[in-house]
């Protein structure tokens, strides 16, 4: 890929960041997207990083509403 190539590939992600990282981060990632082959990967990892998340949140959520259940039953006496 040309340089000129790259700069058109990473004006995307620098685009999307811009004004969400302090000054100087956004090179790292875009070195680390480089890294991963372009920003699929990257997509896909964080979706399943969002699904793995959001599993574990219902699950406590689910787990803190059978505490709080328990509880007033055993406050009920």
């Amino acid at each position: 890929m040309t340089n000129a190539g790259r700069d058109v590939r990473d004006a995307r992600p620098a685009h999307q960041l811009r004004g969400r990282l302090p000054a100087g981060a956004d090179a790292p990632l875009i070195a680390q997207v480089r890294t991963a082959g372009g920003l699929e990967p990257v997509e896909a990892a964080l979706c399943h990083w969002r699904a793995r998340l959001s599993a574990r949140d219902r699950a406590m959520l689910t787990g803190v509403t059978e505490l709080a259940a328990y509880l007033r039953e055993r406050e009920r006496g």
